[in-house]
């Protein structure tokens, strides 16, 4: 996520789990990012990624600096899905 720094963008994970859950997740994986808790699912409602009652559907949101959404990306492949918002932000 390194990557990221020069376009300065913020990266916010969002999970249904516990905030415990998440913290251990973000310490056991060493992740650079702040990870949030909607337990509530009330981000999950409104971002449309409500698809059963315990898993979401994973997908990613870019939002400009005016809080503008500006692209979504429907299909996450974890693999090449960094490599893609990079190409993304290099295009534009």
């Amino acid at each position: 996520y390194d990557k990221f720094e020069k376009y300065n963008i913020s990266i916010l994970g969002v999970s249904y789990d516990k905030i415990i859950a998440l913290k251990a997740f973000r310490d056991k994986y060493r992740l650079k990012f702040d990870l949030l808790s909607d337990q509530k699912k009330i981000m999950g409602k409104n971002y449309g990624v409500n698809r059963y009652h315990f898993f979401p559907k994973r997908k990613t949101f870019l939002i400009d600096e005016n809080g503008i959404l500006v692209y979504v990306y429907d299909e996450v492949n974890l693999h090449t899905h960094p490599d893609e918002i990079l190409k993304f932000f290099n295009e534009i």
